[in-house]
């Protein structure tokens, strides 16, 4: 009795140790992952962009994918976390790229991307919650990290935004985690209205911060990473219920928790059960000024004030600066344009209102277009200021005695550094400046070294087209313009390609700008880079003379150009051959091939550059995924970095034989019939009608023969006899006679004539 009952004790504990161990893994704050091998530790650089660098690896999102995009843990190629080792990077290995979190990093917000802090990588992505009625709700973003080696990925959101377009900065301070974010209309306390307000969230406790409520305007820092912020506060005239005609500048910093208290008693208007003021911030600049203002207990002091009222509007918060314009209330007063140190704030001994510069201390006189300005520093100082004008080019702006030039003006350091078309400035990186136009899809990337004095970029006698000074456009790429920024890493440009068929599908694209010595090309080399790139495509490349028909007439060349593009971009030599044997398969005798011998040697140069063959000029090579490519080839110049999905390559597959090579035959064309002559088709067609009538005819006479004898030769009817009875008044017949003794008959049927039938 023992052993039995033994033995179910230990299935009792068995399965409750099962069902534990399932309980506790769905239980897990974490979601699974693969762990990939490799060392994770190093510096960070590029945090809050599609791709950042930290020690051997750069982290990216791979490709443009949109929130409604099947979001499911483990299901996502496009736009999933994946990762590639620099050597793999600098070796041109793409493919070698390994996944880290398979989900969409997504943000509606381009300027917040992914944000590695410690062994995390956090980024946002659509949540795959849903609604009462089942529908996902992927137009709510989660913030989320996955450890750096794909090992777990944390199962429930930090956070959630209720938008996909909040503008936010994950940044790091006092070693804590948070997110800033600004929700543009947010009602908090059943305001009939939203208003705009900035938070601080700690990802470590959860605790989301309101740093301020109702501001008007508000600045990150052009390094994703700082916790700093500022922003400008109207101050409002309760007794009349407006603003008045100033405002004020604050800034905060993530970590800020407790908002400052004051007594709004005095306020006349003011409804403690409606109205209220939340910050946190410090007081930059307060703009009180003039002799109508009353002061409220918003103002710095009690007895401080400028001037005049002034209006401040933020610009830009970059390298340790704040770049602000200030203006009066005065109708039609000049924008002027300053810069603030930041350090100063807590050095200068100023108040917020005795911290207004003055008139020497101004960067420029007019600050109008300042919005677009891109300030460069070197070694610590401001070494100039360059903006886009509308349709005149770049310009760059030098500052001399603390003050910019206030128009073009070579001698003051004022002159254009490209001198046509409308751009937009990217970033810099050294000594050049990257910059987008309008392109085919997206935008074109293009190039110049603005270090170079005035004469370097004059087109008047003397202009060098050969230096380094002359803008030039990095092959011929569309780069998506409505997405993150292009990132220079390690010399190679990575991008969201809308490039030929890959604007189908955006994924990034990975150029090297590094020469064979592995130096950043300058831009005369990347001229002729470029130049070599267009000239395998272009009409004044080798393609363009295929072009010419005098030279490869049609019969002997039949979709040479066509099939040597295809090739540009996919190598794939032997499904050409394979194509033109199925193609040729159906001509006819006299008919000229689709693929002529002449043709497939002409593609055969082009798979082999030589010394004495059309693409002599393209016999260089560079190593693409473990293959030799050489220069007339798409991936020698920049190639997909990471992976595609089945489905998509095998589409943009599809799209590429579909653009440049002859239709497939089917299977039905390849067959007996399909290799018939054009004549044989022809007579077996009508062979196989003349047979089809004649069995038609066939038919219908057996069915007309069939219904005439049917009608002529009726079978007996086998239909049940009833009884006759004669309801005739028959006076010879006594109906109650029963016939006994009588040899008379009864009646014709027993056979009889005047007498009975012996028996």
């Amino acid at each position: 009795m023992k052993k039995p009952f033994t033995k179910i004790i230990c299935a009792m504990l068995a399965s409750a140790l099962t069902i534990g161990v399932a309980v506790s893994a769905g239980c897990s704050p974490y979601l699974g992952g693969t762990t990939l091998d490799g060392d994770t530790s190093g510096a960070v650089s590029s945090n809050g962009g599609f791709a950042v660098k930290k020690g051997e690896y750069v982290y990216f999102i791979n490709g443009i994918e949109g929130n409604a995009a099947d979001n499911t843990y483990g299901t996502p190629v496009k736009g999933s976390v994946m990762r590639i080792s620099q050597s793999d990077l600098a070796a041109h290995n793409y493919s070698s790229a390994q996944t880290v979190a398979p989900v969409v990093a997504y943000s509606g917000n381009h300027d917040g991307g992914l944000y590695i802090y410690g062994d995390n990588i956090y980024y946002t992505t659509p949540s795959t919650d849903r609604n009462s009625d089942g529908t996902v709700l992927n137009d709510v973003l989660d913030v989320k990290y996955t450890k750096l080696d794909g090992s777990q990925t944390v199962r429930d959101p930090l956070m959630q935004f209720k938008a996909t377009t909040y503008d936010y900065r994950i940044v790091e301070e006092d070693g804590k985690v948070y997110v800033l974010y600004v929700v543009p209309e947010e009602k908090l306390y059943d305001e009939t209205t939203g208003v705009k307000n900035l938070h601080s969230y700690n990802l470590a406790d959860g605790k989301d911060t309101l740093l301020a409520y109702n501001i008007s305007d508000y600045k990150f820092d052009e390094d994703k990473t700082s916790p700093r912020v500022f922003y400008t506060m109207s101050v409002h005239d309760y007794s009349a219920d407006t603003d008045y005609n100033y405002n004020q500048v604050y800034t905060v910093t993530a970590k800020a928790e407790t908002a400052k208290t004051y007594d709004t008693s005095s306020i006349i208007g003011w409804d403690p059960e409606t109205d209220r003021y939340i910050n946190c911030g410090d007081l930059v600049f307060d703009g009180l000024g003039g002799k109508n203002n009353e002061f409220t207990p918003f103002n710095y002091g009690n007895d401080q004030k400028n001037q005049l009222n002034y209006t401040y509007t933020l610009k830009a918060s970059t390298q340790g600066h704040l770049f602000y314009t200030r203006k009066t209330s005065v109708a039609d007063s000049t924008e002027y344009l300053f810069d603030l140190e930041v350090q100063s704030l807590s050095t200068d001994g100023k108040n917020p209102v005795s911290r207004n510069p003055e008139a020497a201390a101004r960067l420029a006189d007019d600050g109008s277009t300042a919005d677009g300005y891109k300030y460069i520093f070197k070694e610590g100082a401001l070494y100039g200021v360059l903006y886009a004008e509308s349709s005149g080019g770049i310009t760059i702006n030098k500052p001399s005695g603390g003050k910019l030039s206030s128009a073009i003006a070579p001698s003051q350091g004022c002159y254009r550094v490209v001198n046509s078309g409308t751009a937009t400035l990217l970033f810099t990186e050294g000594d050049y400046l990257y910059y987008s136009v309008t392109g085919g899809n997206g935008y074109t990337i293009n190039r110049v070294n603005y270090t170079g004095g005035a004469q370097s970029y004059s087109k008047m006698p003397g202009y060098q087209s050969e230096t380094d000074y002359k803008d030039v456009k990095v092959l011929d790429l569309d780069a998506a313009s409505d997405w993150y920024m292009p990132e220079l890493i390690d010399g190679q440009l990575l991008f969201a390609s809308e490039t030929d068929s890959m604007s189908t599908y955006n994924y990034i694209m990975a150029c090297d700008l590094r020469d064979s010595n592995g130096n950043m090309m300058n831009n005369i080399d990347l001229g002729k880079y470029t130049e070599s790139y267009n000239n395998v495509l272009g009409d004044d490349g080798v393609l363009g003379e295929y072009s010419d028909t005098d030279k490869y007439p049609e019969e002997s060349y039949a979709n040479l150009s066509d099939a040597v593009k295809y090739l540009f971009y996919t190598s794939d030599r032997a499904y050409v051959s394979e194509l033109a044997e199925a193609v040729n398969a159906q001509l006819e005798e006299d008919d000229d091939p689709v693929y002529s011998d002449q043709t497939l040697a002409k593609l055969d140069e082009f798979m082999t550059p030589t010394a004495d063959n059309d693409w002599k000029d393209y016999a260089n090579t560079r190593n693409v995924n473990g293959a030799q490519v050489y220069a007339n080839r798409r991936d020698y110049y920049y190639s997909v970095l990471g992976k595609m999905s089945d489905g998509d390559s095998q589409k943009l597959s599809a799209d590429y034989k579909s653009a440049y090579l002859k239709a497939y035959p089917t299977a039905d064309d390849t067959g007996w019939y399909g290799g018939l002559p054009t004549v044989a088709k022809v007579f077996f067609i009508i062979g196989m009608c003349l047979i089809g009538l004649l069995v038609t005819a066939g038919i219908a006479f057996g069915i007309i023969f069939a219904v005439r004898k049917s009608k002529g030769e009726k079978k007996p009817a086998y239909a049940k006899r009833r009884i006759k009875v004669d309801t005739t008044d028959d006076k010879n017949i006594d109906v109650y006679d029963t016939g006994e003794g009588s040899g008379e008959s009864g009646g014709a049927d027993n056979g009889g004539e005047s007498g009975g039938t012996e028996n």
